[in-house]
This record gives structure tokens, C-alpha cells and sequence, in this order.
């Protein structure tokens, strides 16, 4: 790491400007004692407050200056303009003299002081050390002010000639000189050789850090089979040395000087896996600054934490962050990765721990914490001991909202209860897995491809396992792909295998019942699919997830009204299934007494009623039931901010007032109630 931050330190060449010194704390009693120390019978009236950087500001008695302000005397010290009215020291005498503002142009080294009323020299008030033979004490002009303008052009020709004034002069001389070049350190200035190197180096890094960010830009693995020693830049050779040396081999082939460093036998080349290591890290420490920024900017953010397990199977912890960036109509919302926590306990305690302290490791105020997002699990909306709850009772702004998405998951995995759904959902699973070896599957690829018709889709896809929704792709591709599912597994009955005999028993699962489920999941899921999509997008807001989710209930209870018509559709798709399977479909045999599937009394006998009110039905009210339940915490949240979106005057005031007092401690009703109503009428 020290080596770059060797290359990340600050250019030696580039020189700041000396700032000039303002009037601090010690210069203003500096000249609050020289006010006080006028003679008796001074009018104070005549003492004028001084100009930043005049020289008497720097008359000290251990006359110990610091580089700044010997340059400042030097350079920049206050000159009075020619406008400028000097004053006369003694007013009662018949000559009324005072400075002359001509001297200061005749000698370069004279300089006047508005706090002393005096004249000094610029280089013995800086480098005067004594007054000449003996060591004799300094007086006028390097320590104490000149005044006595009688004999000004005699003392000032006489101070010209002095020897400590001319020595003064040559070490003004030479600090500047050495001044000038004060940005660069002691080695540097005696080692000029090393600055070379510096930026030598810095210029060799460029392409090495460029190289590993575009690799990490376009998803590229960096390490290659072959991540040591020099480069080969010779065009015979035909060894490939990973993604990321190769990219540095193109780049740099034009630029000689990097090329040759390149192909040295140097051992210090930075492009060891450590070295790409610290450079990744250094990246994600500048992107992650740039993130936090915007966020602590937004005063307003939600964190999003998941548990996930990675492939050395250790326990992580996902922490996300989504705020809001823009101003005006260029507001946006943001959904940003923050870090990845490394976990060794599930409590909600620990976990609440873990993200806390990753959002103030990365520098994100929490006080501007005003929302929580986590599935449903007990560590982590548990009312006492879970996640929400414990960082609740430190932000008590923080509101939990269940992930809308996960919510959907749980409503038709629980609608999916239902034992025909159950089976239907399992034997799909099973001739995926059956179907996933290369002699049956070429079995499929064989049926298909001596088919008049060619579908899109050649293969059987996996059901989710965690997303019920994603589901639909499944259950979707195997209705396509149903007749050349059906003639593969008569094929492979007539093996002399066990092979024969698993296909019978696929077979046969296909039943009524089977394909009826399967048009009604079908159905239904493809209600579900679309919600599923847009509850994912990060620019949604709680408003709009909750108007959809009731849309797509009311559109259930649509289906659920008109279901003789639209189940009559359902029916006719699983008839023609049956058909390919060579059956009618009919109703299981109905005893009077039954436990493990419906028996319901039904007027007609038709296999159609039945099946509509055996699984349609209760599936389709099973999942509306456990929408309008999943959605309904949702709903609650959202209520007081209705009255914001609702033009009705009539509106709930009180759940508005409970908002209020929610976000603010103190706050007048009757003035909130009015800008609500004056809220209601802007266009």
C-alpha cells in the first residue's frame, strides 16, 4: 500500500500561492497595545486602524518570524497609495513635516507603518540580527519606527551603506531563491533525482490502473493462466496471459518508454494480483466516498439488508442503501450497494449490530435514517428482538416496509398450498429432472425436430426456487412444448431400461386433474408476473406498489366474478392437452365419503363444474385472500400520506395529523391543516 500511495501523493512541481495573513487574535492586541501606548496628549481619534500586512504588525521582540511572514515582509507588505495622507507627528511646530511618499520609490527597501506612524526597512526588519561592531542593539528602522522626517534622506543614505544591512539584504536574496522552491521536501530538493522517479512512475501506474478499471467496468476476470514475470511483447509468441496483461500489452504497445519498462527484469512492476488487489480496493473506497456523499446530501434514506451465502459458503450480509438524488424535476431515486458484512450470528441483536455499524464505518449519518427493508423473517421484523424492531428504538423514524416483492413470493407460495397446484407444480419438476441427462434430452431434440411445427423453445426450463412467480417461464414452456414431451416419453417407455419405466410413470401423472391445474397456474401466474416485474424496479415508490397490487387483486376479483366464461377457456385449452395424450378428460371417481381430495355435491356431472369449483375457485380466491393479507400491512403504512394524493376535502385529517406529529416534535395543527388544504389546490 505504500507504494501507491507513493503514486497517489501530491505533485512536488506544483506551487501553491503564499496566502496572505489575515489579522488574528495576537495581531489585533498587537495593535490595541500600540494605540495604548501613544504619548500623553495623542488624540486617539488620529490613530487609524491598520492595513492587512503592514510591517509593524511584524516587529516582535524575539523577532522569530515564520517563513510566511518573512516572505510577506519581503514581497507583499502593505505600501501606501499616493492618494494617501501621511500624518503630521508634530502639528503645533511652524514646519509641519511628514512622510514623504517619493522616498519609497527612491529607496526599494524603505517601508512605511500605519501602526508604528514610522518608516522600516524591509530586509533588517526580517534579517537584522545586531546593529554592527560589538553587537550593539538595533534601533530605528529594524526594531523601533523612524519618525524624525528632518533628517530622513541623511539616515536613510546612511542606513544604505551600513554592512548589517547589506547582509540583510543577501540573505533576503537568497530566502527567496530557496522560497520559491519550498513546496518540495528536504530529499527532494537535495535529491532531484527521486522527483524524476516520482513522476516516471506515476506515469507507468496511469496504464496499470486504467486497464484494471476497464476490466472491472466490462465484468472482465483480471487474472489470466500465466500472472507472473515480464511481459512478452513479441508477436511469436502465442501464450495468453489473462485478460488483464493482454489489455496492458495492446494499450501500451505504442508508448516505448512503458513498453521497455514493461519488459524489464524489474521485479517492481505493479502487476502482481496484491498490486491489482490495493488498486481494486483504493477504486471501491473512491466510488463508495462518492456515494456517501449523496447520501448524507439527501438527508433522507432507506437501508436494505438480505442475508445471502457465498460459494465458500460464508454467511454475508447485503447492505443497500436507496435515497434520493436531484433537485426539481430531476429528482431521481437511487437503490446503491454499499458493502458486503461478513456474519457469524442470525440474531436480530447481531444483525442490527452488522448494519449499523457497516453504515457508520462507510460515514453515513444515521440520524438521516427514515426507512427500513427486510423480508419477513422472525430475526428480522420480530415486534421485540428483531432487526426493525431494535433499530427502531434507536431511530424511531426508521419505519419498517416488508419487501413488497418477497411479499408477493409468499402470497402465491401459500396460495400454491392447494394439493392439486402442489402436485401439478412437483410433476413439472420431475420431467425437468428426468428430461436434464443428454440421451433423454437428445430423446426430446429427436421428437421435436421430426415435427412438422419447430418451437421456439427446445428445452424444459427449472422451476424456481425461490421466486414462485418466475415460475410462469416453466410452466409457460411446457404447455408449448407438451406434444414432444408426450411422444419422447412414449418413445423412451419402449427402453430396456429403468428409463422405461420412470416414463410411464411421468406419463401417467398427466392426468386430468394434472392438466387442468396446469392451464389454471398458468392463468394466474401470468396475473402475478407483470406486478412481480414492476414491484423490482428501483423507482418505484409505496404509492404506486400499493396501487398496483390492488389493481391486480381487483383484476383477480374480475376473473373470480366471470369465472364460467373465462374457466370455459381454461377447460377447452386442457381438452386439447388431453387430446394428445389420447383421452377425454373426465372426473375422478367420486366415493361418498372422501379426505385427501374434493367431493363436493354438485347438480350437474360435468366435468367442467367440477374441476371449476374443485381447484379454479379455491385457488383463485386462495390468492386473492393472501394478496390483500400480504399487501394489507402495506396499505396501513401508506395511510396517513393519502391525504397528500387525495383531492377529496372530507379527507381523513386525523391520519394527517398522526403523520405530522410522527416527523415533527413540535409543530402548530392549525398551521399544518392550512398548508394541506392550500397543498390540495395547487394545480
Amino acid at each position: 500500500m505504500k507504494r501507491i500511495n507513493e503514486y497517489f501523493s501530491t505533485n512536488t512541481n506544483k506551487r501553491s500561492p503564499v496566502p496572505a495573513i489575515p489579522i488574528a487574535e495576537e495581531e489585533s492586541s498587537l495593535i490595541c497595545d500600540t494605540i495604548n501606548s501613544e504619548e500623553p496628549g495623542t488624540s486617539s481619534s488620529n490613530v487609524v486602524m491598520s492595513r492587512v500586512n503592514d510591517v509593524g504588525m511584524f516587529i516582535k521582540v524575539d523577532r522569530n518570524l515564520t517563513d510566511n511572514e518573512k516572505h510577506i515582509v519581503l514581497t507583499n507588505a502593505w505600501i501606501p497609495p499616493v492618494s494617501y495622507s501621511f500624518p503630521i507627528l508634530e502639528p503645533n511646530k511652524e514646519r509641519k513635516l511628514k512622510f514623504q511618499h517619493h522616498w519609497l520609490t527612491s529607496y526599494s527597501w524603505l517601508l512605511y507603518s500605519e501602526i508604528k506612524s514610522g518608516a522600516f526597512c524591509r530586509f533588517c526588519v526580517v534579517f537584522a540580527k545586531c546593529g554592527g561592531v560589538g553587537n550593539q542593539k538595533l534601533g530605528f528602522l529594524s526594531s523601533e519606527p523612524f519618525n524624525n522626517w528632518k533628517k530622513a534622506k541623511e539616515v536613510f543614505n546612511k542606513h544604505s551603506l551600513l554592512e548589517y544591512h547589506k547582509t540583510a539584504a543577501l540573505k533576503a536574496d537568497s530566502f527567496l531563491s530557496v522560497f520559491s522552491k519550498k513546496q518540495k521536501s528536504i530529499v527532494d530538493a537535495l535529491d532531484d533525482d527521486r522527483s524524476k522517479q516520482i513522476i516516471n512512475n506515476r506515469k507507468r501506474l496511469l496504464p496499470i490502473v486504467e486497464c484494471i478499471i476497464l476490466c472491472g467496468k466490462q465484468e472482465i476476470a483480471l487474472r489470466g493462466h500465466r500472472d507472473f514475470g515480464p511481459i512478452d511483447f513479441t508477436s511469436a509468441s502465442a501464450k495468453n496471459e489473462g485478460n488483464f496483461r493482454e489489455i496492458l500489452k495492446y494499450k501500451v504497445k505504442d508508448d516505448d518508454c512503458i513498453r521497455s519498462f514493461l519488459e524489464s527484469d524489474s521485479r517492481n512492476k505493479y502487476l502482481s494480483p496484491r498490486i491489482q488487489n490495493e488498486i481494486i480496493a483504493i477504486c471501491g473506497d473512491v466510488l463508495l466516498k462518492k456515494i456517501v456523499e449523496k447520501i448524507n446530501a439527501s438527508k433522507c434514506f432507506s437501508v436494505l439488508a438480505d442475508e445471502t451465502t457465498d460459494i465458500s459458503v460464508t454467511e454475508q450480509l447485503t447492505i443497500c442503501v436507496r435515497y434520493l438524488s436531484g433537485t426539481g424535476n430531476d429528482v431521481q431515486i437511487n437503490e446503491d450497494f454499499i458493502m458486503f458484512v461478513e456474519i457469524h450470528s442470525l440474531t436480530g441483536v447481531d444483525l442490527a449490530s452488522a448494519i449499523l455499524n457497516g453504515l457508520n464505518v462507510s460515514g453515513i449519518n444515521c440520524d438521516f435514517l427514515y426507512g427500513q427493508g427486510y423480508d419477513g423473517a422472525a430475526n428480522m421484523s420480530g415486534q421485540f428482538k428483531g432487526v426493525k424492531s431494535i433499530i427502531q428504538a434507536k431511530y424511531p423514524k426508521a419505519l419498517y416496509v416488508h419487501c413488497v416483492a418477497h411479499s408477493l413470493n409468499l402470497a402465491v407460495s401459500s396460495a400454491c398450498d392447494l394439493q392439486p397446484i402442489r402436485i401439478c407444480l412437483g410433476v413439472i419438476e420431475k420431467l425437468y429432472c428426468f428430461f436434464n441427462t443428454p440421451k433423454r434430452k437428445n430423446a426430446l431434440f429427436e421428437a421435436i425436430s421430426n415435427s412438422d411445427l419447430i418451437p421456439s423453445i427446445k428445452s424444459l426450463k427449472r422451476l424456481c426456487a425461490t421466486r414462485w412467480i418466475q415460475r410462469y417461464d416453466a410452466v409457460n414452456d411446457f404447455v408449448q412444448l407438451f406434444p414432444y414431451v408426450v411422444v419422447s416419453l412414449e418413445t423412451m417407455s419402449s427402453w430396456k431400461d429403468v428409463t422405461a419405466v420412470e416414463a410411464n410413470m411421468l406419463r401417467n401423472a398427466m392426468d386430468s386433474e394434472f392438466l387442468i391445474s396446469v392451464q389454471i397456474i398458468k392463468v394466474l401466474f401470468s396475473y402475478g408476473l407483470p406486478l412481480c416485474k414492476q414491484l423490482q424496479s428501483k423507482d418505484i415508490d409505496l404509492k404506486e406498489m400499493v396501487g398496483l397490487a390492488e389493481d391486480n387483486v381487483n383484476a383477480l376479483k374480475q376473473l373470480r366474478t366471470n369465472i364460467e366464461p373465462e374457466f370455459k377457456k381454461i377447460f377447452d385449452e386442457a381438452q386439447k392437452m388431453a387430446e394428445v395424450l389420447d383421452f377425454q378428460i373426465v372426473v375422478k371417481r367420486i366415493n361418498k365419503r372422501q379426505i385427501n381430495r374434493a367431493n363436493p355435491s354438485l347438480s350437474s356431472e360435468e366435468p367442467e363444474d367440477y374441476f371449476r369449483v374443485t381447484i379454479c375457485i379455491p385457488y383463485i380466491e386462495s390468492f386473492i385472500n393472501q394478496l390483500e393479507l400480504r399487501f394489507l400491512e402495506h396499505h396501513n403504512i401508506f395511510k396517513g400520506f393519502y391525504c397528500l394524493f387525495d383531492n377529496n376535502e372530507d379527507s381523513n385529517e386525523a391520519d394527517f395529523e398522526s403523520l405530522v406529529s410522527f416527523y415533527l416534535t413540535h409543530h402548530d395543527l392549525s398551521t399544518t391543516l392550512g398548508e394541506l388544504k392550500m397543498w390540495k389546490l395547487k394545480p
